[in-house]
């Protein structure tokens, strides 16, 4: 099995280290540290460290699943005993909205800040708004309105697992197209796409290597419906796939500078729970931190964009009134 010398030391670490610190259920003994003083973040510990979080970000992260509901994912420690380690490790949001039941209306809300957008002045801010309400194609959804990938530039790259080319605008395989916004956007298909949608690197901590990186697992590893599974088993697909990828985030240089964040997301719930997990980790934020501020996709577009220090303009609804910025969160730690 691909990875599977890393999937077996990554779980022997997680059998043999605590990853919580002191306050925390399960923390190991020893664990509790001094205030005022810092630790290395390591793969088991990767939150809690004490460390201050930086003014941006050199890096940040958004790791998306699919099509689980909150109460589907965390405490389901036998489907996913690696993701809800992370979220003991770090923080999480009980309290986070999906836009959608359909799934490209939530990663185009990600990286717009609209749940669809039909026509856009020049400067890329939509006059007509035309919600997704399928998971067609590029040719269907043409998207007009500017996204992250156009306001950051090359300091943004949309990593996808089995994509085969750079900007794949068709399904083939186990590469899914709407869960691939940028493919979507018109005003940078030609341009920005081309260079800037990739397939996965042989090393996944180079999923690191911009600015902003938004990852996205092929259809069996990101929870999606796979002929013959049970829901049981598509979680089980996808922690699998967590327990041998995010370590390696966690061990790299990137992270361990203190200046790279990971966020891990769903897309959405079901038809009748949008409520999604958000999962935060950084060296600065808290272990074993509980959010309950309300949130939404717009909330977590927001938040990126602050870290980045590409927040001029916020995209679309995420610079309404009212919508919280995951960045101000005490729990998340993710600004100074």
């Amino acid at each position: 099995m691909k990875g599977k010398s890393l999937a077996l030391a990554s779980a022997a670490a997680l059998a043999s280290s605590a990853f919580v610190v002191a306050g925390v259920p399960g923390a190991a003994a020893g664990s509790v540290r001094p205030a005022g003083t810092t630790a290395a973040p390591t793969v088991s510990a990767p939150c809690g460290t004490g460390a201050a979080a930086p003014a941006t970000y050199t890096h940040v992260a958004l790791i998306m699943f699919e099509n689980k509901p909150l109460k589907k994912i965390v405490a389901n420690t036998t489907d996913a005993p690696y993701l809800n380690s992370l979220i003991k490790a770090c923080s999480y949001s009980k309290n986070d909205l999906s836009l959608s039941t359909t799934s490209l209306t939530n990663y185009i809300a990600l990286t717009s800040g609209y749940k669809g957008c039909k026509t856009a002045d020049g400067n890329g801010v939509c006059t007509s708004e035309l919600e997704i309400t399928s998971n067609k194609d590029t040719t269907v959804w043409p998207q007009a309105s500017k996204s992250i990938f156009e306001l950051m530039g090359n300091d943004a790259v949309e990593w996808g697992e089995s994509m085969t080319t750079n900007c794949q605008l068709k399904s083939s395989g186990d590469f899914v197209i709407n869960h691939t916004p940028f493919q979507y956007y018109t005003r940078t298909q030609a341009t920005l796409c081309k260079a800037n949608a990739r397939p996965f690197p042989a090393n996944p901590a180079d999923t690191l290597s911009a600015k902003f990186n938004l990852i996205i697992p092929n259809k069996p590893h990101i929870m999606h419906l796979v002929p013959n599974t049970t829901v049981n088993q598509r979680i089980q697909n996808g922690d699998n796939w967590a327990k041998t990828f995010i370590p390696q985030l966690l061990s790299s240089p990137e992270y361990q500078s203190g200046n790279t964040a990971i966020l891990i997301t769903w897309d959405e719930g079901n038809g009748s729970n949008f409520y999604v997990p958000l999962i935060v980790i950084t060296p600065s934020t808290q272990a074993g931190g509980v959010s309950s501020v309300a949130y939404n996709h717009y909330s977590v577009l927001k938040g990126i964009q602050q870290m980045v220090g590409s927040a001029s303009p916020l995209l679309g609804h995420a610079g309404d009134a009212g919508v919280s910025s995951i960045r101000d969160d005490a729990a998340f730690g993710l600004k100074p």
